[in-house]
């Protein structure tokens, strides 16, 4: 009786699980294999050309360019974003009215992308406010010697910009995944190595840090799809083709379904999506050694 109990349990869960996965499966799984699919044929007469797609892919110059920007943004930007909000997150850890400071924080999550493009141009625009405060001072203190007012996004600090726009709208989210793995700790465990003598950068290494490795995973993986999602705010500042610094393999992408060169935006999809898959389980990799480590010892 016990073993068709659990046969009937079981039945019914993947019930309860079977639409999720009826959607999942129509809308992302199907349509993926689509796409692998149409990376081996030529876009329009559908002909089979083998490996030929990915050949095209990685002997074009502009993808060079691409692969190369967004590994450097993603190899500043999240490092910055994890570690700032984390550092926010820590200061805010034991005020009292750090709701009101969160609250804050998510304001800029809830700004329309227009709108948010409207402020950088207003601010790192040729006349924009940044040049004229950068003006004032050269010309009441001499502090910048012959200052000359420049379009940020379309010189060499353009990619500053960028990354100083993706920090101050994700900055704030972060902070609130941060606290929320923070609160899981058990604050006997930090009291009592207080009371042993233990410092806040011993406290740091051997309670908090272990205890955030699941956070330390999560929150990764976000940043990443942020970084990757601010692509929007980026286009609309400065078009499909903007300041080479900031051209990413989403301009390529969009370049390349108005050309109507669908099978090389294939192949490319396969290829990011491979790479992020890897990343993926390297990080679940060190996730679980990590745990490991922190159970035996």
């Amino acid at each position: 009786m016990r073993g068709k109990w659990r046969l009937r349990w079981k039945s019914r869960r993947l019930l309860f699980l079977l639409p999720g996965f009826a959607g999942v499966l129509l809308f992302y799984i199907l349509p993926f294999l689509e796409v692998v699919r149409r990376s081996f044929f030529k876009a329009g007469n559908n002909a089979f050309v083998g490996v030929d797609n990915y050949h095209s892919v990685f002997e074009n110059g502009a993808f060079a360019i691409a692969v190369r920007n967004t590994a450097l943004y993603l190899a500043m930007g999240v490092p910055c974003l994890m570690g700032i909000s984390l550092f926010l997150a820590m200061l805010l850890r034991h005020l009292a009215v750090r709701r009101r400071f969160v609250s804050a924080m998510l304001l800029p999550m809830a700004v329309p992308a227009a709108v948010m493009v409207l402020t950088l141009r207003i601010l790192v625009d040729r006349q924009g406010v940044l040049n004229g405060i950068l003006t004032n001072v050269s010309e009441k203190y001499e502090v910048i010697s012959g200052f000359i007012p420049i379009d940020y996004m379309n010189s060499e600090w353009a990619l500053v910009v960028v990354l100083f726009s993706f920090l101050w709208k994700n900055t704030g989210y972060m902070v609130i995944l941060w606290l929320a793995g923070l609160s899981a700790l058990p604050r006997e465990v930090e009291e009592a190595a207080k009371v042993d003598g233990a410092g806040r950068w011993q406290s740091w290494h051997y309670i908090i840090r272990p205890g955030l490795s699941g956070s330390f995973y999560t929150i990764g993986m976000l940043s990443v799809l942020q970084i990757f999602k601010s692509y929007r705010e980026v286009w609309m500042v400065a078009g499909s083709y903007p300041q080479e610094q900031i051209y990413f393999l989403q301009h390529l992408l969009q370049n390349w379904y108005l050309k109507l060169e669908f099978d090389r935006m294939a192949a490319l999809t396969v290829i990011l999506s491979l790479v992020l898959l890897v990343v993926c389980l390297l990080l679940q990799k060190r996730l679980e050694q990590r745990e490991k480590r922190a159970k035996r010892g």
